[in-house]
C-alpha cells in the first residue's frame, strides 16, 4: 500500500504526464479522476497502466517507483542534464525558479559519486543563468529511491518552503533560459582598431 506522501507525489507527476499528452479538453477531467482516487485505486491504476513492473517469481524485485518511471521516460519530464548514472530534471512543483531533481537511473538506496557530479553541475549552471544568493542540494529518498533536490535560494527559501504546482510551458522555458548560451563580446585590440580606423586618402 501506498504512503500518503507517495500517494501525493505520484499523483503530482500523473497531472504533470496528462498536461503533456492529453487533449485540452480532456485534461481537467483526468486531473480530477487522478485526484479522487486513494491510494489502492491510484496503486491497481499504475498497475492496469503498466506503470509499475510485474513481479518475476524468479526475481522478486520492488514494484517501480515513479523515480524509475520518469527515469526510463515513462512519464515525462522535462530534462535539463544526464549522465551515464543519472537524469536532472525541473520538479514540476518547484519551491523556487530553478528547482531541479536528480534521479539516478537505478533504483538504489545512495546516490553515486557520479550522481552527485551531476547535481552539482546543475547547480553551476543556475547559479550562471539565474543568479541567487546560493544553491542548496539536499539529499532524500522516497519509494527507497534516493533523489537529490537541487534548490535555488532568491530570498529565504528552504526545502520546507511552499511548493507551487507550475505548468508545463513555463517549464519550458526555464529550461530554454538554462541552455542558452551566453554571448561572449571579443574586445578588439588596439592595433585592430588602429588597423580598421578609416582615414582619407592623401592629396598629392
Amino acid at each position: 500500500m501506498l504512503s500518503d506522501e507517495e500517494t501525493q507525489e505520484i499523483k503530482q507527476k500523473l497531472f504533470f504526464h496528462i498536461e503533456s499528452n492529453f487533449p485540452e479538453e480532456q485534461i481537467e477531467n483526468a486531473k480530477q479522476q487522478v485526484e479522487s482516487m486513494n491510494s489502492e485505486q491510484l496503486e491497481n491504476f499504475l498497475d492496469r497502466n503498466k506503470l509499475i513492473k510485474e513481479k518475476d517469481s524468479e526475481k522478486p524485485e520492488k514494484d517501480e517507483c515513479v523515480f524509475c518511471s520518469i527515469a526510463s521516460d515513462k512519464i515525462k519530464s522535462i530534462k535539463i542534464g544526464e549522465n551515464k548514472d543519472a537524469i536532472a530534471v525541473l520538479e514540476i512543483n518547484p519551491i523556487s525558479k530553478g528547482h531541479s531533481i536528480i534521479i539516478p537511473r537505478k533504483h538504489v538506496n545512495k546516490a553515486s559519486k557520479s550522481v552527485l557530479s551531476l547535481a552539482k553541475k546543475v547547480s553551476k549552471n543556475i547559479k550562471e543563468k539565474f543568479s541567487p544568493k546560493s544553491v542548496e542540494i539536499s539529499n532524500s529518498k522516497l519509494f527507497g529511491h534516493e533523489i537529490i533536490n537541487v534548490l535555488p535560494v532568491y530570498n529565504k527559501e528552504n526545502f520546507n518552503s511552499e511548493r507551487k504546482p507550475t505548468r508545463i510551458e513555463e517549464l519550458e522555458k526555464i529550461k530554454e533560459e538554462l541552455e542558452k548560451k551566453k554571448e561572449v563580446i571579443k574586445k578588439k585590440s588596439k592595433i585592430e582598431e588602429i588597423k580598421n580606423f578609416w582615414l582619407p586618402k592623401r592629396i598629392p
